[in-house]
């Protein structure tokens, strides 16, 4: 017989605990500790910490990845306001003022595009974008993307590109405007162009 394990200290002397399993689930258990040449309390074990290390709930992955969650959040609310402010610039024109600024002599109206519309709804067409720092940015994703049709991390996106300024706000545009396609969330998350 052998003798018992002795411990340091009581903190170190596990705890037993006592639980009923359904019996397929015990015959699948036993099977699994057959082939991997393991013990049931090492399989609990592992169940239990992969359970405790594995957030289910979506509170839970917020905390756990540092933030992530938020910060992806952030930059998604970002864009749209971006995208909004540009609607807005787009519709109203360029002699949007602010309330108590003094107004300037107006000039002529630039010729505005041709609308269509049906019943109440209209649309406008866009005047072509002079490519600016914003548009080369996104014209550099968009030939690395081409690329690498296995996709790309945020990360890997940044390591090749080394750009000045942080690019986040730049992919969940791209992403609203379904300029590239994602697969995955958070860390995982990988950019294709469509």
């Amino acid at each position: 017989m052998a003798r018992p394990p002795t411990y340091q200290s009581d903190y170190e002397r596990p705890i037993t605990v006592s639980v009923r399993i359904p019996q397929d689930l015990y015959a699948q258990a036993k099977q699994y500790v057959s082939l991997r040449r393991t013990t049931l309390t090492a399989l609990l074990l592992d169940g239990l910490r992969l359970r405790l290390d594995t957030p289910a709930d979506p509170r839970d992955i917020l905390v756990s990845q540092d933030n992530t969650g938020i910060q992806e959040l952030q930059e998604m609310i970002r864009a749209a306001v971006q995208a909004e402010i540009g609607t807005l610039r787009d519709v109203m024109g360029p002699r949007v003022s602010t309330p108590g600024a003094m107004s300037a002599p107006e000039a002529p109206a630039a010729p505005r595009a041709e609308l269509s519309y049906n019943d109440n709804t209209v649309l406008q067409k866009k005047a072509p974008r002079e490519a600016g720092k914003r548009g080369g940015m996104r014209q550099r994703i968009l030939t690395l993307l081409g690329e690498h049709p296995e996709g790309l991390s945020a990360e890997e996106i940044r390591a090749y590109l080394k750009p000045e300024n942080p690019i986040g706000d730049t992919l969940q545009g791209m992403r609203v405007q379904e300029k590239v396609k994602t697969r995955g969330r958070g860390k995982d998350m990988r950019y294709f162009v469509e």
